[in-house]
């Protein structure tokens, strides 16, 4: 376990050894100043640096009572991460070891190249302290100077006091282990653990895990966990720690035996993640069969031993079951028993809503379902995934449906949910590849009518008819045939029935089909060999007597691979050949649709719009006509000018009187647009409008609710009335039944804004924790859920800071690091500084 790093700093940590050493023996009559150092080593920083600061305005003090005041006030402001209020003082006051304070006060308040220059001057000097030094080594770390840290770390080991010698030797050991110099480190810290440093033993052992000395590893995490220092969090590490040192040495039993162990006795801890996922690996190892342990099937039904005996048992206790159910689901897959592990993944998905790991319980199902070709029940499921996740994120349950479907001969249900998604896809490349599969779908079910209708929107996906050429070789017409009809129903066998047609007949007339062909199955192939692509082309480019019809698609199918390969000048320059070649042609509008998606994908708006604009003008009856208005808008308002927002809305306007199923995203559009440009009643006008529809789907009626908040909260400024409404709202979806994890974390953290803008704090902080201990321990499982679930988080964060409940804070921050999602690494981060400014270390020296 390699993520239990977390015991050495990455900026000073503030304790008894690095505070401002003033006597404060003549202080201590004084009520105040006893209640200041009081709420200090109490955890609340910010109130003993209001009331030092406080003390401080009062006349009368002496000069070494003043000196002790400015240094409990300057300490309190730094420990309270408040490094404005600390300078503030630091400029006016006079307090020992000034340079290091102002040192981590400017890191505070954000200039920490500041600091790291300061640092570095009073190096260069000769007079900075130990202290001082061992900052600049962090900063130089986080800086990712190495090289300068190590050096400076070794002279702190050497000849700095014992307690500042000791941090730069567990800071060296730490390099050093995360450098793979696995023996110097353990080497060292196999002193610093004889010393009694559960920090430095948790590393030690993690190192001799690495070296593949598992024996030695074991003994020193026994002895830790034997321990009675070092803190909670320490010894879960350990005890997980230990298991992984099992499960290494082959004891896979014992692995099993320790982790369920660790996980039956704790009522809740930060690294169930871990423990989870390595007894995942131990029951999923081949060393030898294990059945799946009697305690899982107890937490399926009641959770762990601890949290049943609990007077209340904690929120955590329904994720935790969540997680069993999984476990077991997948063990049992692992051993063929499929019906068995559907029954749990239906357990957990119907009884554990909003479960981290409920995607990924359905998509297990979705999948075992299809194996067992239980078509109805794959439907049902995509269709809740569809409800869940919104159209946006089923691109999973269209390919397993639409490959179950598929398999089943159940192509007109295929084109159904295709279709569906096609008519809610929020951009040209979602509907384009959710067109796609209806149209493949259309071409296996045999509706031509269909099929045609797709293929006018998708020439370029799976383009062309045959060519009618006849040769009259009746056999070798009917092999090319069949190879043809294996490449429409997109069967593995095209590829190898094409190219042995290719290699057979090498004189036939169809010959320059067969090559189209070729390219076209080899396009959609996943990899693509774009090589083999470009031969066919080309080997179709040179056969003689090709139609006109035939070099159009040619041009087609190489202006596709373009696309797919992210040429995206090349797609605008060989699109514009094409339409000036052939102007009228009847893909005339696809390929120009194309070319301003490409301009569009460049970031090349005006030349975007223009294309877009030729479409709605040139082909004004095409299927393409609504979209191409729609991203004319979308281009002209990415071009930032007050007269390209004005195009937008018109455009999206006549979108909006066309009637048609972008008529409503035009019209949401256009609120954004009015609300980008300050006319936030205009805005609300139109969102109220739209609220007003019937047979509004529910994700565009969530989302414009949300919206409608947002701009209620700016109309709040001037007008507190219209928060009391957005607030109000907000709630009202909340308790709506079957609000999902996506749309219930998106309401809740802007609940959560609105409040904080109503000056409810509290109520503001509830609504964040709602969000985030509804996704459980692993987090959410789809990008949108993870950017509200961070955000709700992160906020709540926040208001504990500035509420000064830093223990707390501290929690959620690791609660969010043990995510999954692309700001994990942050919040780690944030959860190591508030613990490290705060004194909240399990593990303390």
């Amino acid at each position: 376990m390699r993520g239990f790093r977390r015991f050495l700093p990455c900026f000073l940590a503030l304790n008894g050894a690095c505070s401002l050493a003033v006597s404060a023996a003549d202080m201590e009559d004084h009520a105040e100043f006893r209640l200041a150092r009081r709420a200090l080593n109490d955890g609340l920083p910010a109130v003993a640096a209001t009331k030092a600061t406080r003390l401080l305005a009062q006349e009368g003090w002496s000069s070494t009572e003043r000196l002790t005041l400015a240094a409990l006030a300057v300490e309190s402001w730094v420990r309270a991460r408040n490094g404005t209020k600390a300078l503030e003082l630091l400029s006016s006051e006079q307090v020992p070891n000034k340079p290091f304070w102002e040192a981590q006060a400017k890191m505070l308040a954000g200039d920490v190249e500041g600091a790291r220059l300061a640092l570095e001057q009073r190096l260069q000097e000769g007079e900075a302290t130990s202290q001082e030094r061992l900052l600049l080594a962090q900063a130089w770390l986080a800086a990712g100077l190495n090289d300068q840290a190590r050096e400076l770390l070794v002279t702190l080991r050497n000849t700095a006091t014992p307690d500042i010698g000791r941090r730069a030797r567990l800071m060296l050991d730490e390099l050093d282990l995360n450098s793979g110099s696995y023996q110097p480190a353990v080497s060292d810290l196999k002193e610093l653990t004889t010393g009694g440093d559960p920090a430095a033993g948790l590393l030690r052992a993690r190192g001799l895990m690495e070296m593949s000395d598992l024996t030695s590893a074991e003994a020193l995490l026994r002895e830790l966990l034997s321990s009675t220092s070092g803190g909670e969090r320490m010894h879960h590490a350990a005890s997980v720690l230990l298991a992984e040192v099992m499960l290494r040495q082959g004891r896979q039993v014992e692995c099993v035996e320790t982790i369920v162990q660790f996980l039956d006795n704790t009522l809740e801890s930060q690294i169930w993640t871990e423990a989870f996922d390595l007894l995942a690996k131990a029951l999923d190892s081949d060393l030898q069969p294990i059945v799946l342990p009697d305690a899982c099937l107890r937490w399926i039904s009641e959770g762990n031993g601890v949290q049943k005996q609990a007077l209340l048992p904690p929120a955590s206790t329904g994720v935790f079951r969540g997680h069993a159910l999984l476990l077991a689901a997948r063990w049992m897959l692992h051993q063929n028993r499929r019906v068995e592990a559907l029954g749990l993944l239906e357990a957990l998905i119907q009884m554990h809503r909003d479960h981290p790991q409920e995607a990924e319980a359905m998509r297990l199902a979705l999948e075992t379902y299809g194996s067992l070709k239980a078509d109805t029940r794959v439907t049902a499921l995509a269709d809740q995934w569809r409800k869940t996740y919104s159209a946006g994120q089923s691109a999973m349950v269209d390919f397993v449906t639409g490959s179950t479907a598929f398999d089943r001969g159940e192509y007109t249900q295929s084109i159904r949910l295709f279709e569906t998604a096609a008519n809610v896809a929020a951009t040209l490349a979602e509907r384009r590849a959710a067109l796609y599969n209806a149209a493949v779908a259309a071409l296996r079910a045999g509706e031509w009518m269909l099929y045609q209708g797709l293929l006018g929107q998708l020439e370029i996906v799976s383009s062309g008819t045959q060519s009618s050429l006849q040769t009259g070789d009746t056999a070798a017409d009917l092999e090319l045939d069949q190879a043809l009809d294996q490449a429409a129903r997109g069967q593995d066998s095209a590829v190898q029935s094409l190219r042995a047609f290719i290699t057979k007949h090498t004189g036939h007339p169809r010959l320059a089909q067969a090559h189209l062909a070729l390219a076209e199955v080899l396009l959609v192939q996943v990899p693509t060999d774009f090589a083999a692509i470009e031969a066919s082309l080309a080997s179709a480019a040179a056969a003689p007597d090709l139609t006109d019809k035939q070099k159009q698609q040619i041009s087609l199918t190489r202006l596709w691979m373009l696309d797919k390969q992210g040429q995206l000048k090349a797609v605008t320059e060989t699109g514009a050949e094409y339409l000036k070649a052939w102007p009228e042609s009847s893909q005339a509008a696809s390929v120009r649709m194309k070319v301003a998606d490409a301009f569009y994908r460049m970031e090349n708006f005006a030349s975007a719009r223009t294309e877009f604009e030729l479409v709605a003008q040139e082909h004004a009856s095409s299927p393409f006509a609504d979209t191409a208005l729609y991203f004319a808008g979308m281009a002209a308002i990415s071009m930032m000018s007050d007269e390209g927002r004005e195009a937008a809305i018109n455009f999206w306007q006549e979108v909006a009187e066309r009637g048609g199923p972008l008529s409503i995203p035009a019209r949401q559009q256009q609120a954004l647009a009015k609300r980008r440009a300050g006319e936030e009643t205009e805005a609300l006008k139109l969102l109220d409008s739209l609220l007003t529809e019937k047979n509004l789907p529910e994700d565009m009626k969530r989302s414009l609710t949300c919206e409608r908040a947002e701009i209620l909260m700016l109309l709040g400024k001037t007008d507190p009335s219209q928060l009391e409404k957005a607030v109000s709202s907000l709630r009202d979806l909340l308790r709506e039944s079957d609000l999902t994890y996506l749309w219930s974390a998106r309401a809740g953290y802007t609940l959560a804004a609105v409040l904080q803008a109503s000056n409810r704090t509290t109520e503001a902080l509830e609504a964040c924790y709602d969000v985030v201990q509804a996704s459980g321990f692993t987090g959410p499982s789809s990008p949108p859920e993870f950017r509200w679930y961070y955000r709700a988080g992160f906020f709540g964060i926040d208001l504990l800071e500035t509420q000064k409940e830093w223990e707390a804070a501290a929690r959620l921050a690791e609660k969010l690091a043990l995510s999954t999602g692309d700001r994990a690494a942050e919040a780690k981060e944030l959860a190591t500084r508030i613990r490290l400014e705060h004194f909240l270390w399990d593990a303390k020296p």
